[in-house]
């Protein structure tokens, strides 16, 4: 190989970048730290603005749904062309809006900001998925891995966070959580000439080309409803049940923090096992073991013993989901941006949703009786699991179960 050929390396030979990445999961870190801070304000609002259950579920059903709607489109201009400046504007947008968020005047100027807030986070994560992408030449699954992980410590740090500010310092304090965005957009600028850059990937041939699995999406989606809509109902309803549940603010944000921070290794780990052992075996474990230990939580007093469960929950959630999301891209060949703002659409729109019903049931039912409502989901996890096809997500046919469903598919390569 001569020096001009092998300066002119395709792309995928590349290393991943990690000034740029890890700025970028910085970011993506105080991106979902201002978002997983919500749910610990709640408490501060209730007695504020007089709320009920609902009213105070619905701020989180706010936020979440307009980042549901609003990340597929970004997605799909992603994938027209790429808007590299919605990264740095997208975190900055998000953290302005919920640092507004407790001194509102009022429940309608809470929802605007958690909309305005919303809409940063949706407008950052598809493109800052593709700026990692573009950073992480042949190692596409570790640059990605990386950057789903900053959103676990994000959505993991907040609950305690939040709550030691509240709990010791008052609520002026909360600002010192722009901080981390401040950061975030600093070391993002000093890395702006790597991470603005476009790698275009070689694809095998015929790639891109083949036909959408819409068949396999909607059942993936729906997997990912009910998956949401247990970790997002443990998240909002722990905090705001934590009388019921004999904790104190602290110990309930602790238990919050957990579910996160669990994640991360469940992140981290759920790829190198499903690559040993099968995508699907892996995501029916992780599901039964989820279903049997969420039956057992609300039957639990001692705290330790429900910071074990809520840990297994978390690591089981997260081991499943960036499998999940690489079988949607997978059905969607060509269409990375909006598979992925379909995938993360998905999880705040199941969230704001599923969290707005729970909340309304626990106005009639009670706090208790809705935590025991969220523990018979994983039922409904465990059945869809067991409905994948076997082979779904594996290098050869993606989804081939499906194909009959979707029309008659030859079996495009992945």
């Amino acid at each position: 190989m001569t020096l001009a050929s092998s300066t002119a390396q395709s792309p995928e030979k590349k290393r991943l970048y990690f000034p740029a990445v890890g700025s970028v999961t910085l970011a993506h870190i105080s991106v979902d730290l201002q978002t997983g801070s919500l749910p610990i304000m709640l408490p501060t609002l209730l007695v504020a603005l007089n709320l009920n259950y609902a009213l105070a579920a619905g701020i989180v059903a706010a936020n979440q749904i307009v980042i549901a709607i609003a990340q597929p489109l970004f997605g799909i201009l992603g994938d027209k062309k790429s808007f590299k400046w919605m990264v740095p504007v997208g975190c900055l947008l998000t953290a302005l809006g919920m640092a507004t968020v407790l001194w509102m005047p009022s429940y309608a100027w809470v929802i605007v900001a958690v909309l305005l807030s919303g809409l940063g986070s949706a407008m950052f994560h598809p493109e800052a998925i593709s700026r990692v992408r573009a950073n992480s030449g042949a190692q596409t699954a570790s640059g990605t891995s990386i950057f789903f992980s900053g959103g676990n410590i994000g959505f993991g740090l907040a609950p305690v966070v939040t709550a030691l500010i509240l709990e010791r310092l008052d609520k002026p304090w909360l600002l010192l959580m722009l901080l981390p965005t401040v950061l975030g957009l600093v070391l993002m600028r000093s890395q702006w000439s790597h991470i603005q850059q476009d790698r275009t990937v070689k694809r095998s041939s015929g790639a891109g080309h083949g036909r959408v699995l819409w068949g396999l999406v909607a059942f993936l989606m729906l997997l990912i409803t009910l998956r949401s809509t247990v970790t997002g109902g443990l998240t909002t309803f722990i905090p705001l049940g934590h009388d019921a549940l004999e904790l104190s603010k602290n110990a309930a944000a602790i238990l919050v923090t957990i579910i996160s921070l669990s994640g991360i290794v469940g992140t981290l780990a759920g790829g190198v096992v499903a690559d040993r052992i099968g995508k699907k075996r892996m995501m029916m474990i992780t599901a039964v073991i989820s279903l049997g230990v969420m039956l057992a939580f609300p039957h639990t007093d001692n705290f330790l013993a429900r910071a074990l469960l809520l840990g297994v929950v978390g690591l089981c959630s997260s081991a499943a989901w960036p499998t999940i999301v690489i079988m949607i891209q997978d059905a969607m060949p060509g269409m990375t941006g909006l598979a992925s703002g379909l995938s993360l659409g998905t999880v705040y729109a199941a969230t704001g949703l599923g969290v707005a019903g729970l909340g309304a049931y626990a106005d009639h039912a009670g706090i208790l009786n809705t935590i025991g409502l969220i523990s018979l989901l994983p039922i409904g996890v465990v059945i869809l699991t067991a409905l994948l096809p076997a082979r779904v997500g594996e290098n050869k046919t993606v989804g081939e179960g499906f194909e009959k469903a979707d029309g008659a598919l030859e079996g495009d390569q992945v």
